[in-house]
């Protein structure tokens, strides 16, 4: 895993619909160790999806899934 490169998504609809407060704050570090990327900037109440790994200039590009994609 390229630690380097957002491991993780969150497709939680209601946590893209929304801009995050603090401009860095969209982004932790989940469970697993690899960045996270959370739209809203949401502290909890995640739906994480894995990326494979994305740059995050790729992430304006990048087709984001339902949130039945995510994992449990």
């Amino acid at each position: 895993m390229d630690r380097a490169l957002i491991q993780f998504i969150c497709v939680r609809k209601t946590h893209r619909r929304k801009p995050p407060v603090d401009p860095s704050s969209p982004f932790n570090v989940a469970e697993e160790g690899g960045w996270a990327y959370c739209p809203g900037g949401e502290p909890d109440g995640h739906k994480w999806f894995k990326t494979g790994g994305i740059t995050r200039a790729a992430l304006a590009k990048f087709e984001w899934p339902d949130e039945e994609e995510a994992e449990p």
